[in-house]
């Protein structure tokens, strides 16, 4: 179930934690009528991709996945040849501008047209990835996706105020569901 920061359900809907699946909080927040919109969407480890990454932050969003293995977690650098100091060995992967660059307007267009309701978030990721293969726009979304993943995982090892509210997050949804099911 989503949950805003108080407790309360937003839109009495259930949420897959797949990643294909999990688009369905971006619809469901874009659809809220009333009330305030979340800022943020915390999540947990399975409802994530470099694709949501990118998506929720094209349509202004902040999206903080709780993720497994931090330590393991890849991490992303716009210039391969750069001395990241300790992180060199973390930073493997490179973000392609290029891909950016060149479907941004595109990228832009998707976002205005989840914005608005006219497609939901969930048919745009079957259409930027089948079959589990980004099409050139899915590629492009998702090294644009990789440069906030870099981010939230910097934050999450070193900003420990950051990292307490996503697991507060995180457990007050499992207390739910921990409730529900007793009820």
């Amino acid at each position: 179930n989503m949950l805003n920061d108080q407790s309360a359900g937003l839109a009495a809907k259930v949420v897959s934690g797949t990643p294909r699946d999990s688009l369905n909080f971006i619809d469901v927040v874009q659809l809220q009528r009333g009330g305030k919109r979340p800022e943020a969407i915390i999540t947990d480890t399975g409802s994530y991709s470099d694709i949501v990454f990118g998506l929720v932050h094209l349509i202004g969003k902040r999206y903080r996945p709780q993720l497994a293995n931090l330590p393991d977690q890849r991490l992303w650098r716009f210039d391969q040849g750069a001395d990241y100091g300790p992180l060199n060995q973390a930073a493997r992967g490179r973000i392609d501008t290029g891909k950016i660059a060149a479907h941004w307007e595109d990228m832009c267009r998707v976002a205005v047209s989840i914005h608005e309701c006219e497609v939901s978030a969930h048919d745009v990721t079957r259409m930027i990835s089948r079959d589990g293969n980004p099409t050139p726009l899915g590629q492009a979304i998702a090294h644009y996706g990789r440069i906030f993943k870099t981010l939230h995982i910097l934050r999450l090892a070193d900003d420990e105020p950051y990292r307490r509210e996503g697991k507060a997050q995180a457990n007050l949804t499992d207390g739910r569901h921990d409730l529900g099911r007793r009820i």
